[in-house]
């Protein structure tokens, strides 16, 4: 089965609250909408690296850790352009997040739940678009400069409901440190990376998902 979420078994739900609201943040954040960020000559040199250096990468495999409102989490990502990404949650329980041919599955490991939606109805989209955007299309609310490194935060111009990404960078060299969502309640899930590995091979097959039996 191929991000299809199969109707006989029950779908993931708010009321779990571990991965329910992982999926929350994930899925269905949004803020306001904010205005246009006026931007200075030096904030658009730095968007212009930070859109040059997102363009160049175009795989990358990474530990991580995610912090949110329901605790800590700890697993591997990786990602492959355009659209695809493929998330292992393995502390404190197994859970599994694909992207891939324009579809976003969320599949608990332990009871066989998922839950499937279109990719472009969440803001990750952005970030797994080939070319990476940040203009037109994409609305930049933020840019910050912080100790060591660099905060751009992005909403759909026409979605902007849908959520605000913000992407967190070393500052030198340029390097994608970590990914933060808002959600309307102001609860923020912050997914940190360590480890990034932008030469090591990407088997497409990971980005597949076929489902096990439950006794299997």
């Amino acid at each position: 089965m191929i991000f299809q979420a199969d109707s006989r078994q029950p779908r993931l739900g708010l009321g779990r609250r571990g991965f329910g609201l992982v999926a929350a943040a994930w899925l269905a954040a949004c803020t306001p909408q904010a205005p246009r960020l006026v931007l200075s000559g030096d904030d658009q040199v730095a968007i212009s690296q930070i859109s040059a250096y997102l363009n160049g990468l175009q795989h990358f495999t990474a530990q991580f850790t995610q912090a949110g409102p329901d605790g800590f989490s700890t697993g591997t990502v990786w990602l492959s352009r355009p659209g695809q990404l493929r998330v292992e949650y393995v502390r404190p329980s197994p859970k599994l997040m694909l992207a891939n041919h324009g579809r976003l599955l969320l599949v608990d490991e332990t009871t066989h739940a998922t839950t499937s939606l279109r990719l472009s109805r969440t803001p990750l989209d952005i970030l797994l678009a080939q070319p990476v955007v940040l203009s037109g299309p994409v609305t930049i609310t933020g840019l910050q400069r912080v100790e060591g490194g660099l905060q751009l935060s992005l909403v759909k111009a026409d979605a902007p409901a849908q959520g605000t990404l913000t992407l967190r960078f070393t500052a030198d060299p340029l390097a994608l440190q970590g990914v933060t969502v808002l959600d309307r309640n102001g609860q923020t899930t912050a997914f940190n990376l360590t480890g990034l590995d932008t030469k090591a091979a990407i088997d497409p097959a990971i980005f597949e998902y076929h489902a096990t039996p439950p006794n299997g």
